[in-house]
């Protein structure tokens, strides 16, 4: 009986390994106690997958620990379970918040769950169990994704044991007679080599393609899902605020409705009333001074994260002019908004949004209509591996005016490696009642290629002086640009260096307005090496055209960052720039110096300091337009898995703001929270009679407290 089980193990090992071969799902007849050890009778059953190949630093290489992947399910829920051989006291993990474990080890359950190339969940665990998920689709990964599933972790004397339980209603996927295909890539880390290692192995002529290497799992006698959610919450705030002098105190009670119903196992419709969009993970405050467009921060609201895979856009992010076609932030606050988002049929992919959102009380025209209807359409047509044809419309109407813009986009894959994409858009803007419309374009193709030892591309870019996008977020428009990016990629044979990286840019921007020509040149080379270490060091040339003049804008820059010991990791980054000050339309240079420190004090304390500078000087008088420090520190003590505590604290030379906030948290799962947190702003002025002036001392202009409840049902 042992000799035939083994035999037979190790067929399905070689066929899973070597021909990714469909796996089939153990079905549990009891289901898995999720605790972190091992004892459960479905696992004995359960097919038994190692033979983990590292992609990073480099390709093929057996990960220096087994790792054993453990597969099964039953009608109601996915299981999984990972035994990872270790050096106990060498492991890194955390009792962190959730999303927080980047740097820890960890595994990582890469699952496409229409088995269709086109998008996957990233479920990462830690070695204690704390969780991290994301959305991966065209090219992004977005961690803002939080999805209800189980985990527990425990550490043994020979590394460390996971258990992991996804219920088939928190992801979309297809079921066909209670027969469900996926596909699924395992990825582990291990912090201290710098080593991320997969099975089945990623095919080195690929590069990090996972979605065109998944092995398929079979999974049968699955229920089809019917999903229904009910959301109430509530936000109680007390605010406090300086105004000529006197302090004027707010109180705001808000409650909130949001529901979630599954139409089909594919496809989930949303609402919500009066949502409550405040950010317990509050903004990392940037620059903002001296920014030529501008900035923006990530999508971390829980309403808009479902599909919000769908709205990435070919030829989009990075330093392209047009960011994002469809930014869910430009939706600041709705009184009433509803989604759909997910799949029809086998190939055709939808995500759509419709909000009434409050206007900016600041507008002149705020009186006349004090809301905005915001409307965005999404669809996907999915073909051969990832390779897909779109189409988007958005639209903000108020006050008689409108900016409704539409187009196309796609990618097509051919011999593996290389990607060609493409997008055309067109705006149409009408600035009020009685003005015309204006229209305007862009378009944009590029070809890339991705492999271990070469990554190029080739784009080409041009966008009207008109285009404009309300619910997008362009950063130029204007220009017509040709680029070219090369890096290739070395694997020294021997020493502590893993892997070296050269990177060459090159672009030329014509600047349409005045018909001029701004260019980059740019280089930069990179090392990898144990402990989460990373060097570079990088130089450009380049010019920028700003109101019909041509600036000098080069750089060079060192970076490095390290994982130096179990509990201390650090990043840092040192620019010294040309560039210009827009406010007046000079030459100047200056630095650029970011900093990050973090210490793991304890398994449950950690502390986070950050530092942030900016300068910029006349280059014709040395005369200083500003320098600016931001420096911000945050400490967290994570009591368990479910609470934390945390205090931050921010200061800004340049406003003289120092901005104290705390915050108590407590997530059961995602949506059944309880939050207290109290805020402060001080500031160095003083009210004279007339105005605010400058002070030697601090005066508390806001203040504020806030609790937020919500309790999620789930049918």
């Amino acid at each position: 009986m042992v000799k035939t089980r083994m035999l037979l193990l190790g067929s399905l090992l070689f066929i899973a390994n070597f021909l990714h071969a469909q796996v089939q799902s153990a079905r549990a007849d009891v289901a898995p106690n999720i605790d972190g050890v091992l004892d459960d009778e479905v696992w004995q059953r359960s097919p038994q997958l190692t033979g983990y190949k590292s992609f990073v630093p480099d390709f093929g290489v057996d990960m220096p620990f087994k790792t054993i992947a453990y597969i099964a399910h039953d009608e109601d829920n996915l299981y999984f379970a990972f035994k990872c051989f270790d050096e106990p006291d060498k492991i890194k993990t955390s009792i962190a918040a959730r999303d927080k474990i980047g740097a820890d080890d960890w595994i990582c359950i890469n699952l496409d769950s229409f088995n269709s190339a086109q998008s996957l969940y990233g479920l990462y665990v830690n070695p204690s169990g704390i969780q991290m998920d994301t959305r991966f689709a065209a090219g992004k990964e977005d961690v803002g994704q939080d999805l209800i599933w189980y985990s527990a972790a425990k550490i043994v004397d020979d590394g460390y044991i996971v258990e992991a339980r996804i219920p088939f209603k928190s992801i979309r996927y297809s079921a066909k007679d209670g027969n469900v295909e996926m596909g699924v890539i395992f990825e582990r880390k291990i912090s201290r080599f710098s080593m991320q290692g997969t099975y089945p192995a990623l095919d080195p002529a690929q590069g990090f393609a996972f979605l065109t290497q998944m092995m398929p799992i079979k999974y049968q006698g699955v229920k089809k899902s019917k999903l229904v959610e009910i959301l109430p919450a509530i936000t109680y705030a007390v605010n406090k605020e300086q105004v000529e002098g006197e302090t004027v105190r707010s109180d705001d009670f808000e409650p909130s409705l949001t529901t979630k119903v599954g139409i089909t196992s594919e496809l989930v419709w949303d609402a919500t009333i009066n949502p409550d969009f405040s950010q317990v993970e509050s903004d990392v405050q940037q620059v903002e001074v001296n920014q030529r467009f501008p900035v923006n921060y990530p999508e971390r609201r829980p309403f808009f994260l479902e599909g919000n895979e769908n709205f990435n856009f070919a030829v989009t992010g990075g330093f392209a002019p047009v960011n994002k076609v469809v930014n869910t932030r430009s939706i600041v606050s709705p009184k009433f908004a509803t989604k759909l988002a997910g799949k029809i049929g086998d190939k055709n992919i939808i995500s759509t949004i419709y909000a009434i959102d409050r206007a900016d009380r600041n507008l002149p025209d705020y009186a006349a209509d004090e809301t905005a209807d915001v409307g965005v359409f999404r669809y996907m047509r999915s073909f051969q591996q990832d390779s897909y044809l779109g189409m988007v419309a958005t639209n903000r109407s108020r006050n008689g005016g409108h900016n409704t813009v539409y187009g196309v986009d796609g990618q097509y894959r051919f011999k593996q490696a290389n990607i060609v994409s493409g997008h055309y858009l067109n705006s149409m803007t009408k600035a009020g009642t009685g003005a015309d419309v204006v229209n305007s374009g862009t378009a944009s193709v590029k070809v890339e290629r991705s492999t271990r030892n070469f990554d190029g591309d080739i784009t080409l870019i041009d966008i009207g002086e008109d285009f404009r996008s309300d619910v997008g977020y362009i950063t130029r428009t204007g220009i017509s640009r040709a680029a070219i990016g090369l890096t290739p990629k070395f694997y020294p044979k021997e020493g502590v260096v893993k892997r070296i990286d050269q990177t060459v840019y090159a672009s030329i921007t014509k600047d349409k307005p005045s018909g001029l020509n701004e260019s980059i040149l740019y280089y930069s080379i990179g090392a990898t090496l144990p402990r989460n270490t990373r060097l570079s060091v990088s130089a450009d040339r380049s010019s920028e055209i700003y109101n019909g003049q041509k600036f000098r804008d080069g750089s060079i820059s060192l970076s490095a960052r390290s994982q130096i010991t179990k509990r201390i990791y650090f990043r840092t980054s040192y620019d010294w720039d040309n560039g210009i000050f827009y406010e007046l339309e000079e030459q100047g240079y200056g630095k650029r110096i970011n900093s990050n420190l973090t210490l793991q004090l304890s398994d449950k304390f950690n502390a986070e300091f950050n530092h942030t500078f900016a300068s910029l000087y006349s280059e014709e008088t040395d005369e200083k337009y500003y320098d600016i420090h931001i420096v911000r520190g945050k400490v967290v003590y994570q009591m368990n898995k479910y609470l934390f505590f945390r205090a931050i604290g921010q200061y800004n030379s340049l406003s003289k703001v120092w901005a104290p906030n705390f915050l108590a948290s407590f997530t059961y799962i995602p949506g059944t929270v309880l939050h207290i947190g109290y805020g402060t702003v001080l500031e160095k002025i003083r009210w004279d009679g007339s105005a605010y002036v400058p002070s030697d001392s601090y005066l508390e202009t806001n203040q504020g407290f806030f609790f937020k409840a919500s309790y999620l049902w789930r049918w």
